[in-house]
């Protein structure tokens, strides 16, 4: 009989191949919008004019403080908007990876002295970490 949590490993080795081949990434949002100048005779003020634009401004925090940075059409935005998006990717394979993670949590048995008993992975080292130096 299969071991329950070989299938959850397997797709949690997936996720973890996955989030090692992110690329460059950006936390924030790229949000898009139009602009009425004010001016009277300008043909942004009529009610059925959407305004001037559009304008694209990337907002993020940085210390606790919002920034924005105000973008134009182009290749700086273009290259924004991939960064963005590849953080949303990395963001829900997080969200998989640590529904996984729970999943294996909950079908791994536990044997009668309370430990889970733990597969060893194929794939794991057997390296030995060094010995600690004596402080003195």
């Amino acid at each position: 009989m299969a071991d329950p949590t070989s299938k959850l490993e397997m797709e949690r080795s997936a996720l973890l191949q996955k989030l090692a081949a992110t690329g460059d990434m950006r936390r924030g949002s790229i949000t898009e919008c139009y602009r009425r100048c004010g001016k009277a005779t300008c043909a942004c003020s009529a009610a059925d004019h959407p305004g001037h634009g559009p304008y694209y401004a990337f907002t993020t925090k940085v210390d606790g403080k919002t920034k924005t940075l105000q973008l134009r059409p182009g290749p700086l935005l273009t290259k924004m908007e991939r960064e963005v998006e590849t953080y949303r990717d990395f963001r829900g394979t997080c969200d998989k990876l640590i529904k996984v993670n729970e999943a294996i949590c909950v079908a791994r048995p536990v044997d009668a002295s309370g430990q889970e008993k733990k597969r060893h992975s194929p794939t794991s080292s057997n390296a030995r970490s060094l010995p600690r130096s004596k402080l003195s």
